[in-house]
């Protein structure tokens, strides 16, 4: 049995969530949460981090910290690198935090988050989950038996930048229908620069512009679904990030979807995250599970 209270983080393009977790034989209960902006500076991310670790081990007596992390990360070297719109820096440590006596281990939030609904959200007493969070961009895991698959490199499931053909262009997915490409293409059509969530209210309202950016993207994120599906051949697939609070755009991507896979006969199951950005926080402390 690991130990039972974790210092955990996750680090996303926009904010950092930081919590104390306890997690026991009959469950989980977080004691503290905390979130802040992103600064994308590497010093005052080690800042925030270290300042909340040193608050927490003083409160809570939590030592041990975990860290869900976007971008490529290496859990041996324990460092991010391709991250520096996260980060700002291309290669980031986490290092700093155990030479301030804080053990630490990290993984990608994809998986982190895979692993979180694996164990304890919708994808608990099944075999293989997908799960995708899309927010500002997509990320991805894949639990199979027990097993959070991180390929060779350490990069497996960056769906975010798989590319498609839009309008005789190639595109990353995410620059398609994750909330930055969302605000992008709303951008192209009026020259106007509103945020997301703003231009899903606005389909809401009937606005013509708006209503086509969402279907578009829903389609787009409904046919990506599908051929990770294809490859992958998960029992269910889980969504989580912000865009997965807008049921409407989801309930047209799991349409499109289940019409574009392969096995007909499969009955792939689908759902949206109850945890939402809890999945990363407790899929970061698992990895103290091994």
């Amino acid at each position: 049995m690991f130990a039972k209270k974790f210092i955990c983080f996750d680090i996303g393009k926009t904010k950092i969530l930081a919590s104390v977790l306890k997690i026991g034989r009959h469950g989980y209960k977080f004691l503290d949460l905390v979130e802040s902006k992103n600064p994308r500076n590497p010093q005052k991310i080690e800042k925030i981090l270290l300042d909340y670790c040193l608050a927490a081990r003083k409160k809570y007596w939590a030592k041990k910290t975990a860290v869900s992390a976007a971008h490529i990360v290496d859990p041996e070297k324990k460092i991010v690198t391709q991250g520096k719109v996260c980060y700002g820096t291309e290669v980031f440590s986490f290092a700093f935090l155990e030479k301030n006596g804080f053990p630490v281990r990290i993984e990608n939030d994809g998986r982190c988050f895979a692993s979180g609904e694996y164990y304890f959200g919708k994808g608990k007493g099944k075999k293989s989950i997908l799960a995708l969070t899309i927010g500002t961009e997509i990320g991805g895991g894949l639990m199979s038996n027990g097993i959070n698959y991180q390929g060779a490199h350490n990069s497996a499931l960056e769906v975010s930048h798989i590319s498609a053909n839009y309008n005789g262009q190639w595109i990353d997915w995410a620059g398609l229908c994750a909330g930055t490409g969302i605000e992008n293409s709303y951008r192209r059509k009026t020259k106007k620069k509103i945020t997301a969530e703003k231009i899903f209210q606005l389909a809401k309202e009937n606005d013509p512009v708006a209503k086509n950016v969402i279907q578009t993207a829903a389609n787009i994120l409904g046919n990506g679904t599908a051929s990770a599906i294809n490859i992958l051949d998960p029992e269910v697939v889980v969504f989580g990030g912000s865009i997965s609070k807008q049921k409407k755009c989801i309930n047209q991507a799991i349409k499109i979807a289940r019409k574009n896979v392969f096995n007909k006969k499969a009955n792939y199951k689908f759902a949206v995250s109850s945890l939402g950005n809890k999945a990363n926080l407790l899929g970061a402390a698992l990895l103290y599970k091994k």
